[in-house]
């Protein structure tokens, strides 16, 4: 595989939203491939039905409160500080009321490749006996695409956030996506792990931070004593 080539298959693995995305298709255990365990993030693979590109399944845990990682997701302005290869997040509808939102991404490509872009919904659900949050997106056609950039035709992902004691949190990003164009699919499933790994690493660098930790959504319950994971 050329150079050009490589570089070119890893970005078309990005699932581009900060949401990563949900599936109806949850995939048993017995089909899913681990492809990844390093430095506290794990990554597995599995066939969607009816498509020649794998999903991924990505966990990691983090310290943070439910709150302080729901502002992560909606903090636009420093997506692309830690989602990887993201070049912009452009918010476009956002309902504080019932956590739902839609964004424009731009996917950052190398020369001679066009950018690509994504136009995502996405909502986000808290079960109220478990406390988990989970973000689902998908992307929408509700937006002319632009000049620079090949629209993705299909993405979607998913983020969920399970307390699981002692100020910790377990992350599950699940993807997939159609990036538009051609490439091989085998070369697009063997670098899958690239993105979840780079972008869950991000994640864990920024969430830290008192901008994301002093933050309050009405919607969003935090584990309490009694209140277990």
């Amino acid at each position: 595989m050329t150079e050009n080539m490589l570089l070119f298959a890893r970005l078309l693995v990005l699932v581009s939203l900060f949401s990563g995305a949900a599936f109806a298709y949850d995939p048993p255990a017995e089909d899913s491939r681990l492809v990844l365990d390093r430095q506290g993030v794990r990554i597995w693979s599995y066939q969607v039905p009816n498509s020649p590109l794998y999903g991924f399944k990505a966990v990691s845990t983090v310290k943070s409160s439910l709150s302080g990682l729901v502002a992560l997701i909606a903090d636009t302005e420093n997506a692309r500080k830690w989602i990887y290869r993201t070049k912009s997040v452009e918010p476009l509808e956002r309902n504080d009321a019932d956590l739902s939102f839609s964004v424009r991404v731009i996917t950052d490509f190398p020369w001679p490749f066009r950018d690509r872009e994504a136009v995502v919904s996405g909502h986000i659900v808290q079960d109220p006996q478990t406390l988990k949050v989970r973000i689902d997106s998908n992307s929408i056609n509700t937006q002319p695409p632009r000049a620079c950039c090949v629209r993705m035709p299909m993405v979607e992902g998913s983020w969920i956030f399970r307390p699981i004691g002692n100020g910790m949190v377990e992350i599950t990003m699940t993807g997939h996506a159609d990036p538009g164009g051609y490439i091989p699919a085998s070369a697009v499933n063997l670098l899958i792990q690239e993105y979840p790994y780079n972008t869950l690493k991000g994640l864990r660098k920024l969430i830290g931070d008192d901008r994301y930790q002093k933050s309050h959504f009405p919607n969003i319950h935090e584990p309490t004593a009694t209140h277990g994971p």
